[in-house]
């Protein structure tokens, strides 16, 4: 009488072993560059939303909204990139500087390490939306600039326009 055995023999879970992780082995690179991928998606995302946040904010209330960086979410700063983070305030005194604390609208900490955002001289330290949406420095000339976003070889650029509509683009970093 022959015995028909139900369960795998040892070479064939040996077998679909082998294939897993040759699997695991093509697809890592892949995961990777998804993972950095989703990772500049998440932040130009973010400071997008808040660029629209505080344009939006300076529409509804008729009056200055500043977005600066900030190492300690309390103030302003000239030292630095926009990586340490930033603050969305309303600037009713024009002088891209909180005044009060409670004038601040939305905080955002420092970013992860790895990850840079830098913006050319006119969008270096402040952006200012004044009441009809458009962007203006403190002393009234018009705003316009380039902040870029990167994580390691992978960037977005944000271009800010004189009406203060931002666009992207996608770029590369060195």
């Amino acid at each position: 009488m022959r015995r028909h055995s139900s369960g795998l023999t040892f070479i064939e879970i040996l077998v679909a072993i082998v294939i897993a992780l040759v699997l695991a082995a093509i697809s890592a690179p892949y995961l990777t560059g998804m993972y950095r991928s989703a990772g500049v998606s998440t932040v130009a995302h973010d400071f997008l939303s808040t660029l629209s946040y505080a344009r939006s904010e300076a529409i509804k209330r008729n009056q200055r909204v500043t977005v600066c960086k900030s190492a300690d979410g309390l103030e302003c700063t000239t030292q630095g990139d926009w990586e340490q983070g930033w603050i969305v305030f309303v600037d009713a005194q024009n002088q891209a500087q909180v005044a009060d604390a409670q004038d601040i609208l939305r905080v955002r900490g420092p970013l992860r390490a790895g990850t840079t955002l830098t913006g050319n001289m006119p969008v270096r330290n402040y952006l200012s939306y004044v009441a009809n949406g458009s962007t203006q420095y403190i002393s009234g000339a018009f705003q316009a600039g380039t902040l870029t976003l990167c994580q390691q070889e992978r960037g977005v650029k944000f271009v800010l326009a004189r009406a203060g509509r931002v666009r992207t683009e996608q770029t590369t970093c060195q």
